[in-house]
């Protein structure tokens, strides 16, 4: 039988590094990304030198600038992020095709059948690090993990060092878990961390040895794969990619004003932005929501199902500005958001009755093709020309991330690095 061996790896403060990398004049200084360039804006992600004085993703700037006040700001740059990001995963696509690609610095490789040790698949491992360093970038680190199943590969390079391998087998598994707390597991939070400790349960060598049986009465299934998954028990292997429940873009105003004109081409650019990434997938969508924060009539939004899907920016245009325009025009807004849902494979079939939206999707697919073959927004809709670059900007998510939520649907807005 086949030995399992996954290697799981994470690069280490991925966006703060591809900024130094970059920029050689940002190197070994404490840096910040931001998600905009606000007095109260949020850290996304921090170098390692940020992290050393105490600047952690979710800090707020004022935070950040009392903690270090000669912190550097930069703007989160998500087009620069994606495509370093291609170059680091096609090199790990030279060494199998199993590939789970987890977040836009992580992944899982299932080396199964191409090693035949973990001692093996250690040296994939650092000659991948090498490969990054050498070939992508010399300031970009990655901790990995080595492990028989997906979790305990993503638990050891969790773990790491900074820029280290971990390998955890049935022979040092229960020793690597010893007195270790439970919240530093993956997927262990404060409310199940806190109904373990009812059970007395508050480190990873305890759950472990603890009856299944006792904590499965506590916690049912859940008690089991949190069980299974510290004893080495795979549950699933690696995750085929799935189509996203949803899709969407927010964005904070910067500018206060009453020009209709200016909110028409914000909204169309976060609906351009969202249909391209739902085109991108090959996706339609049967559901959109919307939402805008007004100065003095607070959140006003909804949500609907459509009769015909939506594939287009005009499309999801024409509904946002159906839903949200009168409301426009009688308050001062700060905030929006627009996505969408019930998403499904694109079916290309022509509609008799709907010539129109059929037309839209073909320009929106020749825009697309446009702007991904010369640049974002080489050619744009006639709103967007007056728009800077500052306002919507492009966005990146994570699967661990800061979760916005409107109208009972989430959206992932802000990485964790």
């Amino acid at each position: 039988m086949t030995k399992k061996i996954i290697l799981h790896f994470d690069m280490n403060s991925y966006f703060a590094s591809v900024e130094q990398q970059a920029n050689p004049w940002l190197r070994g200084k404490p840096v910040g990304v931001v998600a905009t360039m606000t007095s109260n804006g949020c850290i996304i992600a921090s170098s390692r030198e940020a992290k050393a004085v105490g600047i952690k993703t979710g800090c707020r700037v004022p935070e950040a600038r009392q903690l270090y006040p000669g912190i550097i700001l930069i703007e989160v740059d998500p087009s620069k992020y994606r495509s370093t990001s291609q170059r680091i995963f096609s090199i790990c696509a030279e060494y199998t095709e199993a590939i789970e690609t987890y977040s836009i610095d992580e992944a899982f490789l299932d080396l199964s059948g191409l090693v035949s040790s973990y001692e093996q698949a250690v040296q994939v491992a650092r000659t991948i690090q090498r490969r990054i360093r050498d070939e992508v970038g010399e300031w970009l680190r990655c901790s990995m993990g080595v492990a028989p199943t997906r979790w305990l590969a993503k638990f050891a390079s969790d773990t790491a060092p900074k820029g280290g391998v971990v390998v955890l087998t049935q022979n040092n598994l229960y020793s690597y878990l010893q007195g270790r707390d439970v919240e530093q597991a993956w997927g262990i939070a404060g409310a199940t961390a806190a109904r373990l400790s009812e059970l007395g349960v508050t480190t990873l060598d305890q759950l472990a040895r603890y009856p299944v049986s006792n904590i499965m009465s506590s916690l049912g299934i859940r008690g089991y794969h949190l069980w299974a998954n510290v004893n080495g028990i795979e549950l699933g292997g690696l995750e085929a990619k799935r189509p996203p429940k949803s899709i969407g873009h927010s964005h904070v105003l910067r500018r206060r004003t009453r020009d209709i004109r200016f909110y028409q081409s914000v909204i169309m650019r976060l609906c351009e932005r969202t249909g391209r990434r739902l085109r991108e997938q090959g996706l339609q969508a049967g559901g959109i929501y919307y939402q805008t924060r007004l100065e003095h009539r607070g959140s006003v939004g909804g949500s609907k199902k459509v009769h015909h899907p939506i594939i287009s920016t005009t499309q999801i245009y024409r509904h946002v500005w159906e839903a949200l325009g009168d409301e426009l025009s009688r308050d001062i807004p700060n905030f929006f958001a627009v996505g969408l849902f019930r998403l499904q494979p694109q079916v290309n079939q022509l509609t008799l009755f709907n010539k129109r939206a059929s037309m839209s999707t073909e320009l929106s697919q020749a825009l697309d093709e446009i702007n991904s073959r010369y640049g974002e927004e080489t050619i744009v809709r006639g709103p967007l020309l007056r728009l800077g670059q500052v306002h919507a900007p492009d966005r990146v998510g994570f699967r661990q991330s800061v979760e916005a939520e409107f109208n009972g649907i989430r959206e992932l807005q802000y990485g964790k690095d």
